[in-house]
This record gives C-alpha cells, sequence and structure tokens, in this order.
C-alpha cells in the first residue's frame, strides 16, 4: 500500500509541475505552487525529489526505460542502440518541448548525464568513454531537437556515424 500511494504522490508533483510549466516560467515555479496543486506536503516533494530539476530528471527517466525497452538486449547493435535512443527521445516530445520552449537544454543534458554520465565510483576509463558518449550524444540530439526533429532517428544516427568515422579516420 505504502508504494502505492508514493507512486501516487511522485506522479501528482510530476503532473503538477507539468501544468504549471505550461503556464508559467520555469524560474517563477517555487515548491510550494507545485506541492498545493499536487494536494501534497513539502515534506512529500523533499520525501522524493531533491528539486523542480529533479522531478523533470525522475520523470524522463521513468518515460525513455520505457520507451527504450526494446533496444536494451545484448543481441542489439550499437546502430540500433542510437537509433533506440533518437526514438525514445521523440517519444518523449511533450517534455523535450516543454523544456526546449523555455530554454532549459540544460536540464535535458543532466537528464542524459543522469542516465549515461560518468559516475565518481567508475574507473577513469569507463568515466571517460561515458563522458564521451554523453557529449557526442548530447550535441547531436540538442541540434536535432532544436532543429525540429526533422530527420528520422535513422538519418540522425547515420549522419552520427559518419561523423565520428570521419573524425577517427583524420
Amino acid at each position: 500500500m505504502k508504494k502505492n500511494l508514493n507512486f501516487v504522490v511522485k506522479e501528482s508533483i510530476t503532473e503538477a509541475l507539468l501544468r504549471l510549466m505550461a503556464k508559467k516560467n520555469f524560474d517563477e515555479i517555487n515548491i510550494t505552487a507545485i506541492t498545493e496543486l499536487a494536494g501534497v506536503s513539502r515534506i512529500s516533494f523533499y520525501r522524493n525529489f531533491d528539486s523542480k530539476e529533479d522531478v523533470l530528471i525522475k520523470y524522463m527517466y521513468v518515460r525513455a526505460k520505457e520507451l527504450y525497452k526494446p533496444f536494451e538486449s545484448q543481441d542489439v547493435s550499437v546502430r540500433d542502440k542510437l537509433i533506440g535512443m533518437f526514438k525514445s527521445i521523440e517519444g518523449m516530445e511533450d517534455i523535450i518541448n516543454l523544456l526546449y520552449a523555455q530554454n532549459l537544454s540544460h536540464i535535458f543534458l543532466q537528464y542524459f548525464n543522469f542516465v549515461r554520465g560518468a559516475k565518481p565510483e567508475q574507473e577513469n576509463l569507463d568515466a571517460y568513454q561515458n563522458s564521451i558518449v554523453v557529449g557526442v550524444c548530447f550535441g547531436a540530439l540538442d541540434e536535432w531537437i532544436k532543429r525540429g526533429r526533422q530527420e528520422t532517428p535513422e538519418q540522425m544516427v547515420d549522419l552520427l556515424q559518419n561523423v565520428i568515422w570521419g573524425f577517427v579516420k583524420e
């Protein structure tokens, strides 16, 4: 019962923030407004989230995780995993559009770092590899989003692979 209630609390907080963001600038939204609209206490908010940004990052994580499931298998190629990354972002078009409309692409980068970024406990090589992946992939995703996602995920992966291959060959 407690897990179900906590799920409802998180969902209510997230929905309240998204509704407020549709009407107000992110910087004008405070925790009190979120908790009042969600019908929960500030304690409930801080029991589940560190900040407004944390609400959005965790929301994107849950959504992307579901969208990316078909691409998680060990048998899936790197190309297909990259296509899955672009497709999962397409599937989150509503939240991505909301972030970019409010010039909050840095929260999308924070989300990407949360998912794929270097972790303090990693060995240096693994941390560097993750940082490189985040930088390259975020750069491609960010520009793709800003330009209205005109290319298909497959076209973007082809472009990404060609650019990386060209860079390595130089």
